[in-house]
């Protein structure tokens, strides 16, 4: 039996579990006889350990894992990989693949520029693309590179980034920069697969800050292109032409301020269903 195991990191607000399963039964309806079930980092269940454990009870023979993430931050480089080490060790008798982070992507790219057209951005409008944040400075580099593909060709006068939380600039620091400039307007995309806490806390930052309009853009959520691109990870870790970005890793390389997590053991992140 062939599965899919899409790891998101979960959230307390059930929509977001919800979008989760979506996407993966929009990617299951694109591949007839291929089984797709969710696990999540935390907040929500299952665990990783506790779905890999229920699908070789149910038969499951053969699993790739795929972190639902936009960014390569700690979540998909220790966490998930870390479980599915230690899903191997445990059942030694199952064939358990690990794959790569699902951005940055032109799909994605082309879904935050639909998002933003449907959310009434208009051509002149200066954008800002947030992401939730990352400790891990590569992560952070992978929105940056979101946000230049984004400008790349399109009529946005510009694409700048901010993030929810965890590191800078700010949404309301990255907005009140753009009406100094004299920008009256300002367009937000929102960088997250699915709704939850911090697409919510973007919104609400973003229209904290005064004597500027802003447009607020729905979050990536399910498309048929994304369901695609999910497929195109899955494949790539079947085939094993999985292309991890270890080049800017800050567990392999010394980065500036973070020069102490080279090395760094993998631990799979403690889940409240695993205690």
């Amino acid at each position: 039996m062939n599965v899919l195991l899409g790891v998101a990191h979960g959230s307390r607000d059930p929509a977001s579990q919800e979008g989760v399963r979506a996407l993966l039964a929009r990617a299951a309806a694109q591949r007839p006889g291929l089984r797709t079930v969710d696990a999540y980092v935390d907040n929500a269940s299952p665990s990783i350990r506790s779905a890999l454990a229920a699908l070789v009870d149910d038969g499951a023979d053969d699993v790739v894992v795929l972190p639902l993430l936009l960014t390569p931050a700690s979540h998909s480089k220790t966490d998930v990989a870390a479980s599915v080490q230690a899903g191997r060790l445990a059942h030694p008798a199952v064939r358990l693949r690990y794959g790569r982070p699902l951005g940055p992507h032109p799909v994605l790219v082309d879904v935050l520029d639909r998002r933003l057209r449907e959310a009434g951005a208009r051509p002149d409008d200066p954008v800002v693309v947030v992401a939730g944040g990352a400790l891990d400075p590569d992560a952070n580099a992978q929105v940056a590179a979101t946000a230049r593909l984004l400008w790349e060709g399109r009529s946005w006068p510009s694409v700048d980034i901010a993030f929810a939380s965890t590191t800078g600039p700010t949404v309301p620091e990255a907005l009140e920069r753009l009406r100094r400039l004299g920008c009256p307007r300002v367009a937000v995309a929102r960088y997250f697969l699915g709704p939850g806490r911090l697409p919510r806390l973007v919104e609400q930052q973003a229209r904290s800050v005064a004597g500027l309009e802003v447009v607020v853009s729905a979050p990536v959520g399910v498309t048929d292109g994304v369901a695609g691109l999910l497929l195109g990870r899955y494949d790539e870790a079947r085939t094993g032409d999985v292309r991890m970005n270890c080049d800017a890793c800050l567990y392999r390389v010394a980065l500036p301020g973070r020069e102490g997590a080279v090395g760094t053991a993998q631990q799979p992140h403690d889940h409240p269903d695993d205690a």
